[in-house]
């Protein structure tokens, strides 16, 4: 199965840190639509807005509406810390929410069963992942072992400290609380993917393998100083990434798209 992992497109009406998020993010679309249309699923990891405003959700509808990527390769959207849940819903009338309002649901695909998770805040750019999101989560997780079925975990924040303390200021405040449900259903959940700290990450959480692409629109550059405050950007290559998930293996390839045109071709 090929998936294409976006993230972190902050849509606004003017630029952040002098890239802008709505050309960057059409010239996203344009790649994917161009060289990825034999895709399965497209999922865009959260930080759909950059202010969580009514007018940027509306924009991001009608970019999503003029595209080519329809039914099944529609991008599935989920919410990260720079939206606002009430907003989003409001204009995207068809977002599926569980008993609880949160945004997060599950989907049936053929590598397994996609469950997308909501770990937004109001008021904090913080992750949460409370009690009530906590059980909907085990719930989901204890019918896909029960019925043997694959779990392909999408999320906004990382499930575990990445080392940059810019990014781990706003991690998941209920780490542990979280991570024991992976060490509990690490047999079932094969992959994690997520954004929020806008450079390319893999690695393991729990025995769990995870990859994050960088921003389409401000990529980061990681810093390992310790210091809260440092951020490192500037003209750094955005990106997304294809994945191919199979019954033996995940492959994750990271695609600079403001880059194609540079690459030469020997056939």
């Amino acid at each position: 199965m090929k998936l294409i992992h976006i993230s972190d497109i902050h849509i606004n009406s003017s630029t952040i840190l002098g890239h802008d998020p709505v050309e960057n993010f059409k010239r996203c679309l344009a790649h994917v639509e161009e060289f990825q249309a034999d895709a399965d699923r497209i999922v865009i990891t959260g930080d759909l807005t950059h202010r969580g405003q009514e007018e940027s959700y509306h924009l991001l509808k009608s970019l999503l509406a003029k595209s080519p990527l329809q039914g099944k390769l529609a991008p599935r959207l989920l919410i990260g810390n720079h939206d606002s849940r009430t907003t989003y819903a409001g204009v995207f009338d068809g977002a599926q929410r569980d008993a609880n309002g949160f945004v997060q649901w599950t989907e049936e695909t053929e590598a397994g069963l996609f469950v997308y998770i909501d770990t937004a805040e109001p008021g904090t750019h913080a992750g949460h992942y409370c009690a009530a999101r906590r059980a909907w989560l085990t719930d989901v997780l204890e019918s896909a072992r029960q019925s043997d079925r694959p779990v392909w975990l999408f999320m906004h924040h990382n499930p575990i400290a990445v080392e940059v303390a810019n990014a781990d200021e706003i991690g998941i405040v209920q780490e542990a609380e979280f991570q024991a449900i992976l060490r509990q259903y690490r047999d079932t959940v094969r992959h994690i993917f997520f954004g929020h700290c806008h450079f390319t990450l893999s690695g393991q959480v729990c025995g769990i393998p995870f990859s994050a692409p960088r921003s389409t629109n401000h990529a980061c550059w990681p810093d390992f100083s310790g210091i809260v405050e440092r951020m490192g950007y500037g003209a750094l290559a955005p990106n997304y990434n294809v994945c191919f998930l199979g019954s033996t293996g995940t492959i994750i390839h990271s695609i600079d798209f403001l880059d194609a045109g540079k690459v030469l071709w020997v056939v």
